[in-house]
């Protein structure tokens, strides 16, 4: 088994440089989707673990092929407010500001041209309508797999997780946020 699948990678990774992208080229990635199956844990409030709203999301990434099949680049995701259960309508969304990279394997297929692993890390700014302020913004870092449709569509599904602090509630805590993204978009290839 080990050696059947060595043999496999070893053939994509052969295989895959004729198909890539030239080093050089650049992509604008404009994206849609929904955050399922979000959660908002508080460690400080008796373990606060509470489901969130699904949110529609938007956002515009950027890749260079600094590699034939390596892209790296930047990006920005708004995450629509939704409602935290059991907070009494408390809404909260996020802005995410970040450096990414992905790793392209071309698959020689002429509906799904390639899949590609994707690393997304940077900084998330909280957005909250409720009794609670923002004490300081956080960590933003998402970890995923894509693939392109047809050289133009892209579809990728990842798990990120934004960190925030905020006061004016009854102590200072922290928060996590963490979710599953589906997105989908369109690529303008450079």
């Amino acid at each position: 088994m080990k050696k059947t699948l060595l043999a496999l990678l070893l053939a994509v990774a052969l295989v895959a440089p004729v198909f890539a992208a030239d080093q050089g080229a650049m992509e604008l990635d404009v994206k849609v989707g929904f955050n399922l199956m979000s959660n908002v844990k508080v460690d400080d409030w008796g373990n606060f673990d509470e489901s969130v709203d699904p949110a529609f999301t938007a956002g515009v990434d950027f890749f260079y092929y600094v590699m034939p099949q390596l892209a790296i680049g930047g990006g920005i995701d708004y995450v629509f407010n939704s409602e935290i259960k059991k907070t009494n309508g408390t809404k909260a969304g996020w802005t995410n500001l970040y450096a990414q990279a992905k790793y392209v394997f071309d698959t020689g297929n002429d509906i799904f041209n390639n899949v590609y692993p994707l690393l997304q890390i940077g900084y998330g700014i909280l957005n909250i309508d409720g009794d609670a302020e923002v004490d300081s913004n956080g960590l933003y870092w998402g970890i995923g797999a894509g693939t392109t449709i047809k050289e133009c569509y892209v579809f990728e599904l990842l798990y990120s997780q934004n960190n925030a602090s905020l006061k004016n509630v009854p102590s200072a805590v922290d928060l996590k946020y963490s979710t599953i993204q589906l997105k989908v978009g369109y690529k303008f290839s450079f």
